[in-house]
Protein backbone atom coordinates (compact mmCIF):
# COMPACT_ATOMS: atom_id res chain seq x y z
CA UNK A 1 0.00 0.00 0.00
CA UNK A 2 1.49 3.45 -0.52
CA UNK A 3 1.81 5.96 2.04
CA UNK A 4 2.45 9.41 1.21
CA UNK A 5 5.81 10.23 3.77
CA UNK A 6 4.57 11.83 7.10
CA UNK A 7 7.34 13.91 8.98
CA UNK A 8 6.56 14.80 12.32
CA UNK A 9 8.64 17.09 14.78
CA UNK A 10 9.35 15.83 18.44
CA UNK A 11 10.62 18.51 21.14
CA UNK A 12 11.62 15.95 24.18
CA UNK A 13 12.50 18.06 26.85
CA UNK A 14 14.45 16.11 30.06
CA UNK A 15 15.82 17.39 33.07
CA UNK A 16 19.49 17.45 31.63
CA UNK A 17 19.47 18.20 27.94
CA UNK A 18 16.30 18.65 25.35
CA UNK A 19 16.54 16.58 21.46
CA UNK A 20 14.82 17.47 18.40
CA UNK A 21 13.64 14.37 17.11
CA UNK A 22 12.14 13.76 13.47
CA UNK A 23 9.67 11.12 12.94
CA UNK A 24 9.39 10.06 9.51
CA UNK A 25 6.04 7.32 8.49
CA UNK A 26 6.88 5.99 4.98
CA UNK A 27 5.68 2.83 3.59
CA UNK A 28 8.67 1.04 4.76
CA UNK A 29 7.60 1.84 8.43
CA UNK A 30 8.88 4.64 11.36
CA UNK A 31 11.45 6.20 11.67
CA UNK A 32 13.30 8.47 14.05
CA UNK A 33 16.71 11.35 13.42
CA UNK A 34 17.30 13.24 16.04
CA UNK A 35 18.32 16.30 14.26
CA UNK A 36 19.11 18.95 17.16
CA UNK A 37 20.19 18.41 21.14
CA UNK A 38 20.73 21.17 23.37
CA UNK A 39 20.96 21.34 27.00
CA UNK A 40 18.52 21.98 29.76
CA UNK A 41 20.68 25.12 31.30
CA UNK A 42 19.64 26.64 34.75
CA UNK A 43 20.35 30.06 36.28
CA UNK A 44 20.23 31.11 39.30
CA UNK A 45 17.32 34.39 39.93
CA UNK A 46 18.05 36.92 42.33
CA UNK A 47 16.47 35.62 44.99
CA UNK A 48 19.21 32.89 45.15
CA UNK A 49 16.66 30.23 43.59
CA UNK A 50 17.41 27.64 40.75
CA UNK A 51 15.56 28.26 37.40
CA UNK A 52 15.14 26.99 34.35
CA UNK A 53 17.08 29.29 31.74
CA UNK A 54 14.70 30.11 29.17
CA UNK A 55 16.17 32.01 26.59
CA UNK A 56 18.99 28.95 26.57
CA UNK A 57 15.41 26.29 26.21
CA UNK A 58 13.48 28.57 23.54
CA UNK A 59 17.15 28.84 21.57
CA UNK A 60 17.24 25.02 21.54
CA UNK A 61 13.58 25.16 20.38
CA UNK A 62 14.02 27.23 17.68
CA UNK A 63 17.43 25.68 16.68
CA UNK A 64 15.48 22.31 16.38
CA UNK A 65 12.95 23.72 14.64
CA UNK A 66 15.11 25.47 11.75
CA UNK A 67 17.33 21.66 11.50
CA UNK A 68 14.23 19.92 10.99
CA UNK A 69 12.87 22.67 8.25
CA UNK A 70 15.74 22.40 6.67
CA UNK A 71 15.61 18.55 5.68
CA UNK A 72 11.93 19.40 4.54
CA UNK A 73 8.49 20.15 5.20
CA UNK A 74 6.90 19.29 8.78
CA UNK A 75 3.34 18.59 8.93
CA UNK A 76 3.30 18.71 12.86
CA UNK A 77 5.10 19.53 15.81
CA UNK A 78 4.58 17.94 19.33
CA UNK A 79 6.20 18.95 22.62
CA UNK A 80 7.10 16.99 26.24
CA UNK A 81 8.17 17.39 29.16
CA UNK A 82 9.30 16.92 32.82
CA UNK A 83 6.25 17.94 34.70
CA UNK A 84 5.28 19.94 38.07
CA UNK A 85 7.05 22.80 37.28
CA UNK A 86 5.46 26.22 35.40
CA UNK A 87 6.01 29.52 34.39
CA UNK A 88 3.58 32.40 35.06
CA UNK A 89 2.43 34.98 32.54
CA UNK A 90 1.20 38.39 32.61
CA UNK A 91 -1.96 39.68 30.73
CA UNK A 92 0.68 40.75 28.13
CA UNK A 93 1.78 37.04 27.05
CA UNK A 94 4.86 37.81 28.91
CA UNK A 95 6.90 34.93 31.50
CA UNK A 96 6.72 37.13 35.31
CA UNK A 97 10.17 35.44 35.98
CA UNK A 98 12.36 32.25 35.31
CA UNK A 99 10.22 29.17 36.19
CA UNK A 100 12.11 27.66 39.18
CA UNK A 101 13.70 23.92 39.41
CA UNK A 102 11.58 21.38 41.17
CA UNK A 103 15.13 20.38 43.09
CA UNK A 104 15.40 23.86 44.09
CA UNK A 105 14.18 23.33 47.53
CA UNK A 106 10.77 25.84 47.52
CA UNK A 107 8.29 22.61 46.78
CA UNK A 108 9.31 21.44 50.82
CA UNK A 109 9.41 24.90 51.88
CA UNK A 110 5.85 24.83 50.93
CA UNK A 111 5.21 21.34 52.13
CA UNK A 112 6.43 22.65 55.40
CA UNK A 113 4.39 25.91 55.36
CA UNK A 114 1.61 23.51 56.68
CA UNK A 115 -0.97 24.80 54.55
CA UNK A 116 -1.90 21.72 53.16
CA UNK A 117 -0.74 17.70 53.68
CA UNK A 118 0.59 15.30 51.23
CA UNK A 119 -1.74 12.75 52.28
CA UNK A 120 -4.97 15.43 51.85
CA UNK A 121 -3.58 16.49 48.24
CA UNK A 122 -3.31 13.13 47.39
CA UNK A 123 -7.22 11.71 48.87
CA UNK A 124 -8.81 15.12 47.01
CA UNK A 125 -6.60 14.89 43.71
CA UNK A 126 -5.05 11.25 43.34
CA UNK A 127 -1.56 12.40 42.52
CA UNK A 128 1.51 11.39 43.88
CA UNK A 129 2.29 12.24 47.70
CA UNK A 130 5.48 14.46 46.42
CA UNK A 131 6.00 17.59 47.99
CA UNK A 132 7.76 18.83 44.80
CA UNK A 133 4.31 18.86 42.87
CA UNK A 134 2.95 22.16 41.81
CA UNK A 135 0.93 23.13 44.25
CA UNK A 136 3.63 22.99 47.00
CA UNK A 137 5.25 25.34 44.96
CA UNK A 138 2.66 27.58 44.29
CA UNK A 139 2.27 27.62 48.18
CA UNK A 140 5.32 28.24 48.55
CA UNK A 141 5.35 31.13 46.17
CA UNK A 142 1.91 32.85 47.60
CA UNK A 143 4.49 33.19 51.04
CA UNK A 144 6.85 34.26 49.47
CA UNK A 145 6.37 36.25 46.77
CA UNK A 146 2.54 37.26 46.28
CA UNK A 147 3.20 40.04 44.33
CA UNK A 148 3.89 37.73 41.63
CA UNK A 149 1.13 35.88 41.84
CA UNK A 150 -1.04 38.37 42.18
CA UNK A 151 0.12 39.99 38.82
CA UNK A 152 -0.17 36.66 36.85
CA UNK A 153 -2.73 35.97 34.39
CA UNK A 154 -2.30 31.99 33.66
CA UNK A 155 0.26 29.45 34.86
CA UNK A 156 1.66 26.92 31.90
CA UNK A 157 3.85 23.91 32.62
CA UNK A 158 6.90 23.39 31.10
CA UNK A 159 5.89 21.81 28.02
CA UNK A 160 2.83 23.94 27.72
CA UNK A 161 5.09 27.17 27.87
CA UNK A 162 7.02 26.16 25.30
CA UNK A 163 4.14 25.43 22.93
CA UNK A 164 2.90 28.80 23.31
CA UNK A 165 5.87 30.24 22.70
CA UNK A 166 6.03 28.25 19.50
CA UNK A 167 1.88 29.11 18.40
CA UNK A 168 0.77 32.26 20.83
CA UNK A 169 -1.84 30.26 22.07
CA UNK A 170 -1.94 29.37 26.08
CA UNK A 171 -3.38 26.01 27.19
CA UNK A 172 -3.02 23.30 29.57
CA UNK A 173 -2.20 19.58 28.37
CA UNK A 174 -3.93 16.93 30.28
CA UNK A 175 -1.40 14.70 31.46
CA UNK A 176 0.49 17.76 32.22
CA UNK A 177 -2.09 18.64 34.34
CA UNK A 178 -2.15 15.56 36.40
CA UNK A 179 1.18 16.08 38.15
CA UNK A 180 0.58 19.42 39.34
CA UNK A 181 -1.63 18.17 42.86
CA UNK A 182 -4.35 20.56 41.84
CA UNK A 183 -6.26 18.09 39.12
CA UNK A 184 -8.90 15.92 40.16
CA UNK A 185 -8.08 12.78 38.15
CA UNK A 186 -11.28 10.98 38.62
CA UNK A 187 -13.11 13.74 38.03
CA UNK A 188 -10.62 14.81 34.72
CA UNK A 189 -10.62 18.81 35.21
CA UNK A 190 -9.18 21.21 37.87
CA UNK A 191 -10.01 20.67 41.47
CA UNK A 192 -11.73 24.49 41.60
CA UNK A 193 -12.74 23.54 45.42
CA UNK A 194 -9.00 22.75 46.20
CA UNK A 195 -7.61 26.00 44.13
CA UNK A 196 -10.33 28.18 46.11
CA UNK A 197 -9.49 27.02 49.10
CA UNK A 198 -5.86 27.96 49.33
CA UNK A 199 -6.71 31.40 47.96
CA UNK A 200 -4.97 30.30 44.37
CA UNK A 201 -6.80 32.92 41.39
CA UNK A 202 -8.85 30.47 39.23
CA UNK A 203 -7.75 32.37 35.75
CA UNK A 204 -4.18 31.19 36.76
CA UNK A 205 -6.02 27.41 35.21
CA UNK A 206 -5.98 27.55 31.75
CA UNK A 207 -8.17 25.25 29.81
CA UNK A 208 -7.42 21.48 29.35
CA UNK A 209 -6.64 20.19 26.29
CA UNK A 210 -6.50 16.30 25.72
CA UNK A 211 -3.40 14.49 23.48
CA UNK A 212 -4.68 14.39 20.18
CA UNK A 213 -5.68 18.03 20.11
CA UNK A 214 -4.46 20.91 17.56
CA UNK A 215 -3.73 23.33 19.80
CA UNK A 216 -2.45 26.36 17.94
CA UNK A 217 -0.09 26.34 14.85
CA UNK A 218 3.12 27.86 14.02
CA UNK A 219 3.71 31.47 14.59
CA UNK A 220 4.60 33.28 11.52
CA UNK A 221 8.01 34.40 12.66
CA UNK A 222 8.96 30.15 13.09
CA UNK A 223 7.72 28.94 9.69
CA UNK A 224 9.92 28.10 7.10
CA UNK A 225 10.26 29.97 4.11
CA UNK A 226 7.11 28.05 2.41
CA UNK A 227 5.01 29.87 5.22
CA UNK A 228 2.94 26.61 6.18
CA UNK A 229 1.33 26.86 9.53
CA UNK A 230 2.32 23.37 10.71
CA UNK A 231 0.43 22.38 13.39
CA UNK A 232 1.29 21.79 16.96
CA UNK A 233 -0.43 18.90 18.80
CA UNK A 234 -1.37 18.10 22.40
CA UNK A 235 0.81 15.01 22.81
CA UNK A 236 1.52 12.73 26.29
CA UNK A 237 3.34 16.55 26.97
CA UNK A 238 4.54 14.69 30.35
CA UNK A 239 6.94 13.13 29.37
CA UNK A 240 6.68 10.04 31.10
CA UNK A 241 2.86 9.87 28.99
CA UNK A 242 4.94 10.08 26.29
CA UNK A 243 7.11 7.36 27.16
CA UNK A 244 4.27 4.94 27.86
CA UNK A 245 2.71 5.52 24.80
CA UNK A 246 5.95 4.96 22.95
CA UNK A 247 5.78 1.10 24.80
CA UNK A 248 4.65 -1.73 22.67
CA UNK A 249 3.39 -2.96 26.39
CA UNK A 250 2.66 -6.55 26.92
CA UNK A 251 -0.86 -6.73 29.14
CA UNK A 252 1.38 -8.27 31.95
CA UNK A 253 3.80 -5.62 31.65
CA UNK A 254 4.68 -2.89 33.98
CA UNK A 255 6.72 -0.21 32.96
CA UNK A 256 10.26 1.06 34.23
CA UNK A 257 11.58 4.45 32.52
CA UNK A 258 15.07 4.85 33.43
CA UNK A 259 16.10 8.22 33.40
CA UNK A 260 17.11 10.96 36.49
CA UNK A 261 13.94 9.32 37.80
CA UNK A 262 12.85 6.34 37.32
CA UNK A 263 9.22 5.69 36.79
CA UNK A 264 7.57 1.90 37.61
CA UNK A 265 3.86 1.47 36.96
CA UNK A 266 0.98 0.04 35.06
CA UNK A 267 -1.03 1.31 32.28
CA UNK A 268 -4.79 1.01 33.77
CA UNK A 269 -8.28 2.00 31.79
CA UNK A 270 -9.73 3.36 34.94
CA UNK A 271 -7.29 5.28 38.13
CA UNK A 272 -6.54 3.97 41.53
CA UNK A 273 -7.53 6.25 44.55
CA UNK A 274 -8.08 4.55 48.11
CA UNK A 275 -6.16 3.72 50.74
CA UNK A 276 -3.67 1.24 49.00
CA UNK A 277 -2.29 3.98 46.93
CA UNK A 278 -2.32 6.26 49.88
CA UNK A 279 -0.07 3.77 52.13
CA UNK A 280 2.27 2.48 49.77
CA UNK A 281 3.57 5.85 47.76
CA UNK A 282 1.40 5.27 44.64
CA UNK A 283 -0.33 8.00 42.60
CA UNK A 284 -2.48 8.32 39.43
CA UNK A 285 -1.57 10.31 36.51
CA UNK A 286 -3.40 10.70 32.98
CA UNK A 287 -2.54 8.87 29.76
CA UNK A 288 -3.06 9.47 26.60
CA UNK A 289 -6.50 8.23 24.23
CA UNK A 290 -8.18 7.89 28.02
CA UNK A 291 -5.43 5.65 29.63
CA UNK A 292 -3.67 6.05 33.13
CA UNK A 293 -1.14 5.13 35.05
CA UNK A 294 -1.02 3.59 38.32
CA UNK A 295 2.90 4.89 39.17
CA UNK A 296 5.15 5.59 41.75
CA UNK A 297 8.56 8.13 41.51
CA UNK A 298 12.16 6.27 42.43
CA UNK A 299 15.02 7.72 42.68
CA UNK A 300 17.04 7.67 39.47
CA UNK A 301 20.43 8.30 38.00
CA UNK A 302 20.30 11.77 38.77
CA UNK A 303 22.06 10.35 41.58
CA UNK A 304 25.19 8.84 39.07
CA UNK A 305 25.55 12.15 37.78
CA UNK A 306 25.79 13.83 41.22
CA UNK A 307 28.48 11.06 42.17
CA UNK A 308 30.26 12.01 38.96
CA UNK A 309 30.49 15.28 39.98
CA UNK A 310 31.56 14.83 43.35
CA UNK A 311 34.33 12.94 42.29
CA UNK A 312 35.23 14.95 39.71
CA UNK A 313 35.23 17.85 42.72
CA UNK A 314 37.80 15.77 44.57
CA UNK A 315 40.07 14.24 41.72
CA UNK A 316 40.08 16.67 39.39
CA UNK A 317 38.00 15.58 36.40
CA UNK A 318 34.68 13.24 36.55
CA UNK A 319 34.96 10.09 34.81
CA UNK A 320 33.13 8.99 32.04
CA UNK A 321 29.50 7.24 32.59
CA UNK A 322 30.71 4.11 30.82
CA UNK A 323 33.96 3.87 33.35
CA UNK A 324 31.85 4.56 36.39
CA UNK A 325 29.72 1.44 35.26
CA UNK A 326 32.91 -0.75 34.70
CA UNK A 327 33.86 0.34 38.38
CA UNK A 328 30.99 -0.45 39.96
CA UNK A 329 31.01 -4.21 37.99
CA UNK A 330 34.37 -4.69 39.44
CA UNK A 331 33.42 -3.75 42.89
CA UNK A 332 30.87 -6.48 42.11
CA UNK A 333 33.24 -8.66 41.50
CA UNK A 334 35.25 -8.13 43.92
CA UNK A 335 32.67 -9.02 46.53
CA UNK A 336 31.45 -6.06 48.45
CA UNK A 337 29.30 -6.70 50.85
CA UNK A 338 25.93 -6.86 50.03
CA UNK A 339 24.83 -4.55 52.59
CA UNK A 340 26.86 -1.81 50.79
CA UNK A 341 23.52 -0.58 49.40
CA UNK A 342 21.92 2.93 50.11
CA UNK A 343 18.29 4.13 50.48
CA UNK A 344 17.39 5.93 47.38
CA UNK A 345 14.42 7.31 49.82
CA UNK A 346 16.21 8.74 51.56
CA UNK A 347 15.66 12.56 51.93
CA UNK A 348 20.02 12.90 52.10
CA UNK A 349 19.17 12.00 48.30
CA UNK A 350 17.20 14.41 46.85
CA UNK A 351 19.41 17.38 45.62
CA UNK A 352 22.71 16.64 47.44
CA UNK A 353 25.80 19.04 47.32
CA UNK A 354 27.85 15.95 47.40
CA UNK A 355 26.86 12.66 46.80
CA UNK A 356 29.92 10.71 48.49
CA UNK A 357 29.49 12.79 51.86
CA UNK A 358 25.54 11.93 51.31
CA UNK A 359 26.20 8.09 51.57
CA UNK A 360 28.99 8.90 53.45
CA UNK A 361 26.65 9.88 55.97
CA UNK A 362 23.79 7.48 55.44
CA UNK A 363 26.39 4.76 56.20
CA UNK A 364 27.50 6.23 59.27
CA UNK A 365 23.80 6.48 60.47
CA UNK A 366 23.41 2.48 59.68
CA UNK A 367 26.76 1.40 60.73
CA UNK A 368 27.79 0.78 58.14
CA UNK A 369 31.48 0.95 56.23
CA UNK A 370 31.94 3.39 53.31
CA UNK A 371 32.28 3.07 50.37
CA UNK A 372 36.36 3.08 49.43
CA UNK A 373 36.09 3.45 45.87
CA UNK A 374 34.46 5.33 43.04
CA UNK A 375 32.95 1.45 41.55
CA UNK A 376 31.97 1.01 45.61
CA UNK A 377 29.76 4.17 45.85
CA UNK A 378 28.10 3.59 42.33
CA UNK A 379 27.63 -0.36 43.54
CA UNK A 380 25.61 1.41 46.39
CA UNK A 381 23.22 3.42 44.45
CA UNK A 382 22.97 0.74 41.56
CA UNK A 383 21.66 -1.71 44.27
CA UNK A 384 19.76 1.08 45.97
CA UNK A 385 18.03 1.43 43.32
CA UNK A 386 17.23 -1.83 41.76
CA UNK A 387 15.74 -2.66 45.46
CA UNK A 388 13.55 0.04 45.27
CA UNK A 389 12.05 -1.38 41.68
CA UNK A 390 11.74 -4.68 43.11
CA UNK A 391 9.45 -3.49 46.30
CA UNK A 392 7.43 -1.50 43.81
CA UNK A 393 7.40 -4.60 41.62
CA UNK A 394 6.03 -6.27 44.78
CA UNK A 395 3.49 -3.91 45.64
CA UNK A 396 2.18 -3.96 42.34
CA UNK A 397 1.55 -7.70 42.34
CA UNK A 398 0.60 -7.75 45.77
CA UNK A 399 -1.17 -4.85 46.76
CA UNK A 400 -2.93 -3.92 43.97
CA UNK A 401 -3.20 -7.01 42.36
CA UNK A 402 -1.42 -6.84 38.94
CA UNK A 403 0.97 -9.74 37.28
CA UNK A 404 3.68 -8.48 36.54
CA UNK A 405 5.33 -10.73 33.66
CA UNK A 406 8.04 -8.68 32.68
CA UNK A 407 9.64 -4.79 33.17
CA UNK A 408 9.32 -3.35 29.95
CA UNK A 409 12.04 -0.72 30.35
CA UNK A 410 13.27 2.41 28.00
CA UNK A 411 15.20 5.61 28.71
CA UNK A 412 18.46 6.13 28.74
CA UNK A 413 19.49 3.98 32.02
CA UNK A 414 18.16 1.06 29.88
CA UNK A 415 21.58 0.88 28.04
CA UNK A 416 23.42 0.50 31.53
CA UNK A 417 23.80 -3.20 31.70
CA UNK A 418 24.93 -3.47 35.23
CA UNK A 419 21.80 -1.61 36.32
CA UNK A 420 19.74 -4.05 34.37
CA UNK A 421 20.94 -7.34 36.17
CA UNK A 422 20.80 -5.69 39.52
CA UNK A 423 16.96 -4.93 38.72
CA UNK A 424 16.30 -8.92 37.36
CA UNK A 425 18.41 -9.99 40.45
CA UNK A 426 16.41 -8.03 42.88
CA UNK A 427 13.03 -7.93 41.10
CA UNK A 428 13.46 -11.90 39.69
CA UNK A 429 11.36 -10.10 36.52
CA UNK A 430 12.45 -10.45 33.21
CA UNK A 431 12.89 -7.05 31.35
CA UNK A 432 12.21 -6.08 27.54
CA UNK A 433 14.01 -3.15 26.52
CA UNK A 434 11.81 -0.79 24.77
CA UNK A 435 13.20 2.20 22.39
CA UNK A 436 15.67 4.02 24.55
CA UNK A 437 13.86 7.24 22.98
CA UNK A 438 10.47 6.09 24.08
CA UNK A 439 8.99 9.87 24.89
CA UNK A 440 9.92 10.69 21.52
CA UNK A 441 8.74 8.01 19.68
CA UNK A 442 5.15 8.35 21.98
CA UNK A 443 5.26 12.04 21.12
CA UNK A 444 5.48 11.00 17.26
CA UNK A 445 2.42 8.60 17.90
CA UNK A 446 0.29 11.27 19.20
CA UNK A 447 0.96 13.51 16.23
CA UNK A 448 0.38 10.39 13.78
CA UNK A 449 -2.90 9.95 15.26
CA UNK A 450 -3.99 13.99 15.06
CA UNK A 451 -2.89 14.10 11.90
CA UNK A 452 -5.38 10.92 11.07
CA UNK A 453 -2.15 8.72 9.72
CA UNK A 454 -3.16 6.36 12.74
CA UNK A 455 -6.55 5.50 13.95
CA UNK A 456 -6.05 4.91 18.06
CA UNK A 457 -3.03 3.93 19.99
CA UNK A 458 -3.04 0.25 19.18
CA UNK A 459 -2.59 1.22 15.36
CA UNK A 460 -0.19 3.21 16.47
CA UNK A 461 2.07 1.54 18.83
CA UNK A 462 1.79 -1.15 15.94
CA UNK A 463 4.32 0.91 14.06
CA UNK A 464 7.16 0.51 16.55
CA UNK A 465 8.04 -3.12 16.07
CA UNK A 466 10.06 -2.08 12.75
CA UNK A 467 11.73 1.35 13.20
CA UNK A 468 14.97 2.42 13.83
CA UNK A 469 17.02 5.51 15.51
CA UNK A 470 19.02 7.20 13.17
CA UNK A 471 21.18 10.25 14.73
CA UNK A 472 22.59 12.58 12.77
CA UNK A 473 26.59 13.07 12.52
Amino acid sequence: MSREPVHCLAFDFGAGSGRAMLGRLTTAGLTLEEVHRFDTATVVDDDGQTCWDLDALYGGLEAGLRAAQALGPVQAIGIDSWGVDFGLFDADGDVLAPPLHYRNGHGSRGLARGVLSLDEMHRRTGAQRLELNTVFQLIDLAARRPERLAAADSLLLMADLFSAWLTGERHSEYTLATTTGLFDTVRGDWHYDLIDELGLPRQLFRTVVAPGDICGVLRSALRAADGYATPVVAVGAHDTASAVAGLDLAADDAFLILGSWSLLGVETATPTRDARTLAHGFGNEGGVCGTHRLITNINGLYLIQVLREAWGRRHGEGPAFSAITAEARAARSAGLPVSMRIDPTDRRFFAPDDMMAAIDDFCDGRGQARPATLGEYALAIYRGLADQIAAGVGTLEHVFGHRVGAIHVSGGGSQDPLLCECIVEASGKPLRHGHVEASAYGNVLMQLIALGAADDLAAARALLRGPRLRRRA
